[in-house]
């Protein structure tokens, strides 16, 4: 795969590690992770999601410093975080455990993500949305998640976001905030979901 990456990055003139990083998204997409990994050089495996969220945090940021819009893979990435950590060292299960500390910075990173996404209309996919709302929900960030969603339902019409909506209603269960609960679950009957299903 080096020497394929090192081929088409000569044929259009550009060196192999630039063409590499500018095409990390799409290279992911077509040869998997694995193999992406090993073209940036991420070669320890404890160590490469990580590099791949730095990379993912820093592509977001340097296009939000330059008014330009993110790509929806760095985003997506980042909006699935929760599913690589536990906030219960107990129950960790091979994921990261982390300190409330940590916990409150990947919830910041998902938070900033959701705003770049806004800029995109990807935060209007619920796609995304499920991932936000899944990763706000493991990261024990109900309130974030109820937040997020009610900005969704706010809007006039049948709301598609199933899934991030289901979250929120368990989120505000068991945060008591019956305003959201009520607000949230009549969108969510609304748009022609079946509450009586949801474990509440």
């Amino acid at each position: 795969f080096r020497k394929i990456a090192e081929d088409v990055a000569n044929t259009i003139g550009m060196d192999k590690d630039e063409w590499v990083t500018s095409r990390y998204w799409e290279i992911k997409r077509y040869v998997g992770y694995h193999y992406a990994r090993l073209l940036m050089n991420w070669n320890d495996p404890s160590t490469s999601r990580k590099s791949e969220l730095i990379f993912a945090i820093n592509e977001m940021r340097s296009c939000s410093n330059q008014g330009a819009l993110t790509k929806n893979a760095p985003l997506m990435f980042i909006a699935q975080q929760g599913d690589h950590y536990s906030t219960d060292k107990q129950y960790a299960s091979g994921k990261d455990s982390l300190s409330e500390r940590d916990r409150r910075s990947v919830v910041n990173l998902i938070l900033e993500a959701c705003v770049e996404a806004n800029r995109s209309n990807l935060l209007q996919k619920y796609s995304f949305t499920a991932h936000v709302a899944r990763s706000l929900r493991k990261l024990n960030a109900n309130k974030e998640c109820i937040k997020i969603v009610r900005g969704l339902v706010s809007r006039v019409g049948r709301c598609h976001h199933q899934v991030a909506m289901e979250e929120a209603i368990y989120a505000a269960t068991e945060e008591r905030d019956y305003i959201s609960l009520e607000m949230i679950m009549k969108k969510f009957e609304e748009s022609g979901y079946d509450s009586t299903r949801l474990h509440i």
